[in-house]
């Protein structure tokens, strides 16, 4: 069945508000690529055998809903630490993969601190666990693990207060692959949840619906928005309306027993009893105050230049056009809401 592009819109401004990304970060060459590879059944992500291969943060599909996100390496030339900062805090990711294949360094610390400081989820992998060897032949694997662990718990236990431990993987031998794709799974699916639960929350509902009225406003009122008023040219208003909203033909007559048109809410207002002769400013004022009621306008700036203009223009008794014209945009909306409040019952 075909989505409703209201609905995708609506999809797509829950997504925006939800967590459904996991960074996979660590030290260059970790083989961090080749491990979005493995947990995908893929060869999406870039690798190379020579250098860090990732400059920028690229992304990569997990299963039906999560996105991984590969990171730069930590500590690497091209890369400062102060940059790779900026990268974290614009991701907006709250849980985090570090991958490790060799000893903690300076760098690692210094961004785990930051991740820690701001209360970021991490998971810590160490990596090509195949190529893990004691060269003195006197621990076994098991042991050399061990002391990856404790090295692990020692270093960052001033900055992370619950117990850490490495899940130990290698994509060659697809040692604790499954692990990580579980632990990954589940921190997809509890995110999940949380979209699902926001998509349904009538607040988001209101929240989007005011979102979509408070940016069609410029689009509305334009320099232009004066010869459409003095020519009563409503319908391209009406067509700007509907386009914003995505609102369709069927859509309105689903909901609307007769077709809604601004002229007619105009002529609720528009009669001679309400017309009172008041001063170009009052009149400015008074349709000002309209707006900041109807749309909860904070200031006046998404309106100036229509209303700025219409004035310039000389146009007296626009009151009842602008009232016509709220009306007839809180009519759309009130349609958005019920094409909305059924894609929530079928969620």
């Amino acid at each position: 069945m075909e989505i409703h592009p209201l609905v995708t819109s609506y999809q797509q401004f829950i997504t925006n508000r939800s967590n459904h990304k996991i960074g996979i970060i660590g030290q260059p060459d970790a083989g961090k690529s080749s491990l979005i590879n493995a947990l995908n059944n893929s060869n999406t992500a870039h690798t190379s055998v020579h250098t860090d291969a990732t400059l920028q943060t690229k992304e990569y599909a997990f299963d039906t809903y999560g996105i991984l996100v590969d990171f730069p390496g930590v500590g690497t030339e091209e890369v400062s630490t102060g940059y790779y900062k900026k990268l974290i805090q614009q991701s907006g990711i709250n849980h985090f993969v570090y991958v490790f294949e060799s000893k903690i360094k300076e760098a690692d610390i210094e961004l785990i601190k930051y991740l820690a400081k701001n209360d970021k989820e991490l998971i810590f992998i160490y990596n090509k666990t195949d190529a893990l060897v004691d060269i003195t032949n006197h621990d076994t694997v098991e042991e050399l693990k061990r002391d990856k662990n404790t090295e692990l718990k020692v270093t960052l236990k001033p900055y992370i207060k619950k117990p850490v431990s490495y899940i130990f993987v290698s994509t060659l031998t697809q040692e604790g692959l499954d692990t990580l794709r579980q632990t990954i799974t589940e921190i997809f699916q509890a995110q999940q949840q949380d979209y699902k639960e926001k998509y349904a929350a009538d607040d988001m509902l209101e929240s989007y619906l005011n979102y979509k009225a408070h940016s069609l406003l410029p689009k509305l009122f334009t320099p232009s928005f004066k010869e459409v008023v003095m020519k009563k040219n409503y319908q391209s208003l009406e067509r700007t309306i509907l386009n914003h909203f995505k609102i369709q033909e069927d859509d309105v007559l689903d909901y609307k027993k007769e077709w809604p048109t601004i002229q007619e809410h105009i002529a609720k207002f528009d009669h001679p009893e309400a017309k009172e002769k008041v001063s170009g400013l009052k009149e400015l004022a008074k349709i000002a105050q309209l707006l900041r009621t109807v749309f909860k306008l904070k200031t006046l700036n998404p309106v100036s230049t229509g209303l700025g203009a219409l004035f310039e223009a000389g146009v007296v008794n626009a009151f009842p056009t602008i009232q016509g014209l709220t009306n007839y945009i809180s009519e759309i909306k009130d349609i958005a809401r019920k094409i909305l409040e059924a894609s929530q019952e079928a969620e």
